[in-house]
């Protein structure tokens, strides 16, 4: 596992979550506002409008959920392929595998 490759990409990833809720947010607002300048005879577009807010808050509220899963789980992935690493060294360490596992003439 290229555990350099997952830490870039954990980090690359790390500030998503909080920018993609950040901008739902800003939809929310932006859109609640224009529902707030709307007139009473504009329920056409005041419908429309609802429904594009809801919808897009939502899904980027998804997609920073799905960003943040997907980060935890590149945490928890680095983290099991350097135990296992560790594992082996340990045991190859504990029987003189070293040796064998280098081949013959090694030190």
């Amino acid at each position: 596992m290229d555990a350099d490759g997952v830490s870039r990409e954990r980090l690359a990833l790390a500030h998503d979550p909080a920018e993609l809720r950040a901008c739902a947010s800003a939809l929310a607002a932006a859109t609640a506002h224009v529902l707030g300048a709307l007139g009473s005879d504009a329920a056409g577009v005041r419908a429309a409008t609802e429904r594009f807010r809801l919808v897009h808050a939502h899904a980027l509220d998804a997609v920073a959920e799905a960003a943040d899963a997907l980060g935890g789980r590149l945490d928890r992935s680095a983290a099991e392929a350097r135990a296992v690493e560790l594992a082996v060294t340990g045991a190859l360490a504990s029987t003189g595998g070293w040796a064998a596992a280098a081949g013959p003439g090694a030190p």
